[in-house]
């Protein structure tokens, strides 16, 4: 265990890594990959940006998705190349910090643990929750944590680094569904320049255009933006930025089910135990890039305090670097002197098995 530990957090728009003790991600690799054949039946992949390019002409996969390994041969795929272009190290001589979705099967985590050893040769790793981390990044162990993900929203209340998994809520909308809405609007007020509207365009306007009305009344006169498409048409854009994020806390309107973000914010709590029930309202964390979106933490704040007495402190907590608070939360438990006394080692998992040696991440 002599390596830096190396963080990784696995999501389904990138997987973020970099070395335990710094203060952000060194990478960030596109969780796609594709592969060509040619004429000899060779084949290559394309991974991460290499593997944008070929979006419109051939299958690109993701391996991870609504919190979920769904496919752990392309996750390895991802984390070859990662390991070996990206940080240029050798796996085996350094320790592995992953990050796990909060309500993971302990099954999957059983997989990663075996990829890890079996296949990248890990002297030792640690798996550990994510919302359990975004406390961490935040120096705090009790809270409750709303992380909006691209394709996963997970509000999970944490009590003495114990993850309340009973309470927890996690529901399939995030980022992308913002975007693919943004996409639909425009398409819909600005129909002749529709083929210009690709999600990549609107995902760029979601980012630095978009904001969250205040509250769930009437949306005041918003101020409109226009841009030009290649062929000289002029696309403008006004009430498609505050309809889109809106979906977060009304995901009825695009067809998704379950209850909005306030309701499931509140919701945990009050599933959680009562004495602790209003330290978790004066500490909700939020992380995740889509909690980014303007106005989103005021809204969620009024949201919440109209759901509970006059009496009761809301407070929702929103730190500067929480689009990557997961990976920080990560490398600062990584980086402790105690952080080999956490971890799982190769030969206690070649005695073990995975089954026995997972549960030392519980």
């Amino acid at each position: 265990m002599d390596g830096i530990p190396i963080v990784l957090d696995n999501g389904s728009l990138n997987i973020k890594a970099g070395y335990a003790g710094e203060s952000a991600p060194r990478v960030l690799v596109p969780t796609l990959l594709t592969r060509t054949f040619t004429a000899r039946g060779r084949s290559d992949w394309y991974v991460g940006e290499n593997a944008k390019p070929w979006l419109r002409h051939l299958p690109v996969a993701c391996p991870v998705s609504h919190g979920q390994i769904v496919d752990l041969d392309e996750l390895a795929i991802i984390w070859h190349y990662l390991y070996s272009k990206e940080l240029r190290v050798n796996a085996v001589d350094h320790p592995l910090m992953l990050t796990e979705y909060p309500l993971t099967p302990i099954r999957q985590r059983e997989k990663l643990i075996e990829l890890a050893f079996e296949k990248f040769y890990i002297p030792a790793l640690f798996s550990s929750n994510q919302s359990v981390l975004s406390l961490y990044a935040s120096g705090l162990t009790t809270g409750l944590t709303v992380d909006i993900g691209n394709d996963t929203i997970n509000i999970a209340p944490v009590i003495n680094n114990w993850l309340n998994r009973d309470a927890t809520r996690q529901r399939t909308i995030g980022g992308k569904d913002v975007t693919h809405y943004m996409q639909q609007l425009l398409t819909l007020s600005n129909p002749t320049a529709a083929r210009f509207i690709t999600p990549e365009i609107a995902q760029h306007f979601k980012e630095i255009l978009c904001y969250v009305n205040p509250t769930a009344g009437p949306i005041p006169g918003v101020k409109p933006v226009t841009f030009q498409t290649p062929d000289g048409q002029i696309v403008r854009i006004e009430r498609e930025r505050v309809l889109a994020p809106e979906i977060l806390f009304h995901p009825e309107r695009v067809g998704l089910e379950g209850n909005s973000l306030h309701l499931n914010t509140h919701a945990a709590i009050q599933n959680s135990p009562s004495d602790i029930q209003a330290y978790l309202y004066d500490n909700i964390v939020v992380s995740g890039g889509c909690t980014l979106l303007n106005g989103l933490t005021g809204r969620l704040d009024h949201e919440v305090r109209g759901l509970v007495s006059k009496n009761t402190s809301v407070r929702v907590i929103a730190p500067g670097n929480r689009k990557y608070s997961v990976w920080i939360g990560g490398s600062i438990l990584a980086s402790l002197n105690s952080f080999a006394d956490f971890c799982i080692t190769k030969k206690e998992y070649e005695e073990s098995g995975s089954q026995n040696v997972s549960r030392k991440c519980q």
